[in-house]
């Protein structure tokens, strides 16, 4: 019915870095539903529910007791994690990753950039309550709720079990990743997890009280945007970056693609995909 885009930037504090404060994210969110909202002439109360999705959080948003960001979250296209990569592969071994999680050992994934917060700044890495999605912030920001779905936890990498679809807690205790930064519940990128507060419907104009779901990584949402929904289907993302991604029914794991759980039938079927870092971006 409508569409609304405000851009935001990325901060490059070195070469190879990549950096974002997620109030950037959730005033560009806020921005964007006021426009929606506006040019499609709908009524909040005529709103059903809210998903939202986001790009890959890499370490994820660090946040204190108070939900309060301690630093801006280390994004997926962030490359700084190399002597962390380095450690794993000789402490636990590439292949006892893959053997578990489908996936590598590589600075793109989540896990070796929350180990760079824990050996590079200790001082924040003891402040942290949770590590929270990209779009996990927005969600809380609405709902007060903190949560986290499959697609997102596995594309963490090398602390979640793809065949068990949960977390691989013996990962995180050899890396020394605390579990108790992520939620207890992993979601379904459909599950209802909240309601918008008085408080998100006041800076969004959305509803007291609108469902809002899980929801999922921008990936594997565009996937099923066009109905990719089939064993074999492939469909490609361009945006910042690109992804040229898979539906698969039973596990073809290769080292050469990037594997979560899809963001339908989420404990059934998984989304691999071949990243391209320099789409979007490069001409930026």
């Amino acid at each position: 019915m409508a569409t609304s885009f405000v851009e935001s930037d990325i901060l490059i504090p070195n070469p190879g870095w990549a950096e974002q404060w997620p109030d950037v994210w959730w005033d560009a969110y806020v921005k964007s539903i006021h426009g929606v909202l506006q040019a499609a002439k709908v009524d909040p109360a005529d709103i059903i529910g809210i998903s939202i999705s986001g790009l890959f959080s890499g370490a994820g948003v660090p946040v204190d007791k108070e939900f309060k960001p301690i630093r801006p979250a280390i994004i997926w296209m962030d490359r700084r994690a190399v002597e962390e990569c380095e450690w794993i592969k000789r402490e636990i071994g590439e292949d006892v990753i893959f053997k578990k999680t489908g996936n590598v050992i590589d600075p793109y994934y989540g896990f070796p950039k929350i180990l760079w917060i824990k050996r590079h700044e200790p001082k924040n890495w003891e402040r942290i309550h949770k590590l929270m999605t990209i779009y996990g912030y927005i969600i809380y920001k609405l709902t007060g709720v903190n949560c986290i779905d499959h697609s997102s936890a596995g594309n963490i990498g090398g602390i979640y079990d793809i065949h068990k679809r949960d977390w691989a807690e013996d990962l995180m205790e050899e890396m020394g990743i605390p579990r108790d930064f992520f939620p207890e519940e992993i979601n379904c990128s459909k599950d209802v997890v909240g309601e918008i507060t008085e408080e998100g419907a006041k800076a969004t104009g959305l509803k007291k009280g609108t469902q809002v779901v899980a929801g999922g990584i921008d990936a594997p949402m565009s996937a099923l945007s066009v109905t990719a929904l089939n064993d074999g289907d492939l469909t490609s993302m361009i945006g910042t970056s690109m992804c040229n991604g898979v539906i698969q029914d039973e596990l073809r794991l290769s080292k050469k693609i990037v594997t979560l759980p899809h963001v339908a039938y989420d404990l059934q079927k998984v989304y691999s995909h071949s990243g391209i870092a320099t789409a979007g971006a490069i001409v930026r």
